[in-house]
Order: structure tokens, then sequence, then C-alpha cells
């Protein structure tokens, strides 16, 4: 009986230990509501819901976006200041959940909204820019200046919002042998073949002319690289879409409204689910809701359900290591909600709990020594 007693003391001692995890949060500094000193890191159980704050940076102009490098030693954020716009590179330490700034580098593109990475080169969406920006990244952590920069022009049909390019997103292919880039502004996908060590980083290789007045914004890949999923702000639908090669086809266009809307909306942040059986959108404005679609074998999507995030403004979300979490940053009421996620259905349920943090806009989970 008392070996039996440790074995089951052991068990919940493990699991336990594996619901502790620390988040990231990157804001905007320049709220009038709130005071926000930029990035803030919090330990969190995914099990009770409690969190404490370890550290938060000071002076740091909107860090609205904010990613892990693959080997989770650094962490690069945007810092979206007009034509004073930069992108910043932190080390982490373990020890004690505090960033260090390696570097500081100025953007060719005013309001960086999005930046990838891997062990050669930073990538970064430049929104007000529309433009795309390379930067070198070095062992240490630092950068260099723009070892790239491509711009693009034109109108798109939405006078007040597309009144020229708005890069909202960079993305590598899952075999890392493409970055695709959103653009808002003039309803494309454009596709580059990337040559991480060569002159020519970003090589254009096609795009992909989504509906006019769309606005896409954010995708996401599924693991076989086959599928995309693409939400478009303007017109608030989610398209399916095939890449095979670099060329891009349209699949399935679904919408994320119920009814024939008359409100106003904005939709924001797309993901799947670890078992990619799920797809999750958050939209904005009077809509304030994420939407849950199934995902068929063939990559088609049904919707099954759609909630109030019960806050403003839902920008970018994150799903937890566990999968039975989505945290949800809705910026205009300065709360992290958070959601239980049941595994088989998919379906979210609010847990009336929440993380105060002023003006979020994205939130990552961040796995010690993974």
């Amino acid at each position: 009986m008392k070996i039996w007693n440790s074995f089951i003391f052991s068990i919940i001692f493990m699991a336990n230990i594996s619901a502790q995890n620390t988040i990231i949060v990157g804001t905007y500094t320049n709220s009038d509501k709130c005071t926000s000193g930029g990035i803030y890191i919090f330990d969190f159980d995914e099990n009770t819901y409690d969190y404490n704050l370890k550290f938060h940076t000071e002076n740091v102009i909107n860090p609205s976006f904010v990613s892990l490098s693959p080997d989770k030693k650094f962490l690069f954020s945007v810092n979206e200041d007009g034509d004073k716009s930069t992108v910043t590179s932190f080390s982490i330490d373990e020890t004690d959940g505090k960033l260090i700034k390696k570097d500081q580098k100025k953007t060719q593109g005013e309001d960086p909204a999005f930046l990838i990475s891997d062990e050669e080169n930073v990538i970064t969406a430049n929104y007000s820019g529309g433009s795309i920006d390379v930067f070198k990244r070095y062992v240490d952590g630092k950068l260099s200046d723009v070892f790239q920069n491509i711009k693009f022009e034109g109108v798109g049909l939405n006078p007040k919002r597309q009144e020229k390019s708005h890069i909202h997103q960079v993305q590598f292919s899952p075999d890392h042998q493409y970055v695709l880039a959103t653009d808002l502004g003039l309803d494309k996908i454009y596709v580059f073949k990337y040559n991480k060590i060569d002159e020519k980083v970003l090589e254009k290789a096609g795009e992909f002319d989504a509906k006019k007045g769309s606005g896409p914004r954010h995708i996401a890949f599924d693991k076989t690289g086959k599928l995309i999923y693409l939400v478009q702000e303007l017109s608030g639908d989610l398209s399916v879409l095939s890449f095979n090669e670099g060329k891009i086809e349209l699949i399935q266009e679904e919408t994320l409204l119920s009814r024939k809307v008359r409100f106003n909306f904005r939709a924001a942040d797309i993901h799947l689910s670890n078992n990619e059986r799920f797809v999750y959108v958050t939209n904005r404005d009077d809509a304030d809701d994420i939407t849950v679609f199934k995902r068929k074998k063939d990559g088609t999507v049904k919707k099954i359900q759609q909630t109030k995030t019960i806050g403003r403004n839902p920008r970018n979300f994150t799903i937890s290591p566990n999968n039975k979490l989505v945290l949800i940053a809705n910026q205009d009421t300065n709360r992290i909600n958070i959601f239980t996620r049941d595994l088989k259905t998919g379906l979210l349920t609010a847990t009336g709990k929440s993380i105060p943090v002023c003006s979020p806009v994205n939130v990552i989970f961040y796995e010690k020594g993974k």
C-alpha cells in the first residue's frame, strides 16, 4: 500500500511540476488609460491559472509582437514607432526570468507588426512601411543593420485601409524553403524562396491574389506544409489554401460572421490546435469573439463555435503547452483572458480568470529548457 501511495504521489507531483510554465507578453506602451513598460514575463500554472509577475522591461517602446528564437536562447521584439521603428533582441536569463538587452536596430519601414527568425536571420513585416526587412542574426544575439529590404507599391480597394501596401505578417513554410508575406493593403500573399545564407536571402517566387478588399492578415500552415489557413481582416473570411512548390490556390472560403453584419469588425489572429483537428480565429471591434472551426480530413473546415472573448479588442492568442487552455490578449480591457479547451471537441469555455496587463497584444509560452 505504501508503495502504491508513493506511486500516486509521484504522479501528482510530476503533474504539478509540468503545469508550471512561463508566459511572455508584448504590449503597446502608448495607451492613455494605463502604463506599460513593454514586455512582461509571468510564471503561470496551467492547472490552477495562478500567475506571478517575474519581470518587465522599462521604456521599451511598443513591443507589440515578440518571438522566441528556435533555440529559445533569445527573444526578438518589434518596436512600432513610426519612422523611428526598431527591432530589439534580448537574451533570456532562466535563473531569474529576466531579459537582457543584446541589440537594437532600426527598420527600413515604419511600424513592424510581426517577425520570424532562425539561426541565420531575423525577418520583419513592416506594416505602415509596406516592406520586409532581413537582418542577419549573430550567435551572441546581436543583429546586423538591414541586410535586405523589399518594398511594395500599389493601392487597394478600400480607400481608408488600403491606400498603400501594408505587410502584416511573414511566415516560414514548414520545410523552411519559403517565406510567405501577407499584404493587407494590396490583397496579396507574396511567396519568396528562402536562401538563408545567400546575398539575396528572399527571392520572389510568386504571389497569390486574395479577394479584393479582403485584407489578408495572418496565415497558419498545417504541419505538412501543403495547406494554408488565411484570416482576412477586412472581409472577415477564413480561407483554406493549397500550397505546392511555391504556388497557392484557393480551396475554400468561410465567413467568421454568423449573419449579415451591420457592425464593425476586424479579424485578427489564427492558430491550429497541436493535433490540427481545429482552427481558431479572433475577431475584434463589435464582434470581440473567437471562432472555432473543425478541420475535416481533406483540410477544409466547418464552423462549430463562436464565443465572446469576455474582453475588448482581442488580438493575438496562444494555446498552452498542455493544449487545455487558450489565452487571449484583449488589448482594450487590459487583460489576458483564460479559456479552457476541450481536447476532444475543441470547444472553448471561459474560466472567468485573467491576467492583468496594460494593453496586451501578443502572448506566447516559454517552456524552460525546451
